[in-house]
């Protein structure tokens, strides 16, 4: 049969086929009439290879489970010229062989878990974009809440140097959440409406923190830790400080001080503030 119907029956391209014969995977049969005439056997082979292809196996492993198959047919023996891109077996000894191709297996199997694991993870944020979507909310990573908070302090903000504030803070608080750098526990941090409580967050947003002393930045963050507290129970913050992943706190500081050098010292002074008060929420 010709090339054209050998990949037809294997559910392959003529393109495929080739390639194939390019790595040694499949031999070049021999030519009747000026055609390449293949035999049932080159059928079966490459059936053989497009099934371990379609499991997940790279072409480099295929080749090492072919040569190591037991009773491989006139075709496959002694005429596959693989070549140096696809390995060989590891001298004559049949468990050697096995035990290679095992490991083959094995490799093809975690790289196929791993690509499910990337697809339920895009599965998932899918589902949440749908959903945010489907409310009528930004499609974002960044959680209602705080996207809420956010809305509402460009909206309530008493002038543009203010406003410009928020915004700045909220595109930190964007990159973080696209980053995967801002701790879920951090939704606690921007309250729902309250009248007084948004009055002096706008307050603090139109102060300027970057000629504060230090003594004015550590009450700045005083205040910060403060309003969280007074808004939830002791058993909440015990249990927000044993969720939270104090590494992803850091990093987050980090990406701060990375982004905005002029908050480097605020942010200095907020993590150490933070940090020592979810010590002493998981004991309290």
């Amino acid at each position: 049969m010709r090339v054209a119907q050998i990949a037809r029956l294997t559910g392959t391209t003529v393109r495929t086929v080739r390639h194939y014969h390019a790595l040694g995977l499949l031999p070049v049969p021999p030519e009747r009439g000026g055609w390449r005439d293949y035999e049932l056997a080159h059928v079966a082979r490459l059936s053989r290879i497009r099934w371990l292809v379609q499991a997940g196996m790279p072409l480099s492993a295929v080749a090492r489970v072919l040569q190591a198959a037991p009773g491989r047919s006139g075709t496959e023996q002694g005429q596959d010229p693989v070549g140096p891109q696809t390995g060989s077996c590891t001298g004559g000894d049949g468990r050697s062989a096995a035990a290679g191709v095992v490991e083959d297996l094995r490799a093809a199997l975690s790289t196929v878990e791993a690509h499910l694991e990337e697809a339920a993870r895009q599965r998932d944020m899918l589902r949440a974009l749908l959903e945010r979507a489907e409310e009528g909310l930004a499609v974002s990573p960044m959680p209602p809440r705080m996207a809420a908070f956010f809305d509402r302090m460009e909206r309530d903000a008493p002038d543009e140097r203010t406003r410009a504030a928020v915004r700045h803070d909220r595109d930190i608080v964007d990159l973080a959440c696209y980053r995967g750098q801002m701790p879920p526990e951090a939704e606690h941090f921007f309250p729902e409406p309250d009248a007084e409580l948004d009055a002096a967050t706008l307050a603090a947003y139109g102060s300027d923190l970057e000629s504060a002393t230090a003594a004015e930045l550590a009450e700045h963050a005083d205040w910060l830790v403060t309003r969280l507290e007074d808004r939830l129970t002791t058993d909440e913050l015990r249990d927000l400080a044993n969720q939270v992943d104090t590494a992803v706190v850091s990093s987050l500081f980090r990406l701060i001080a990375g982004v905005c050098p002029h908050s480097t010292r605020v942010a200095r002074f907020l993590e150490e503030r933070l940090l020592a008060a979810i010590e002493y929420w998981r004991t309290a």
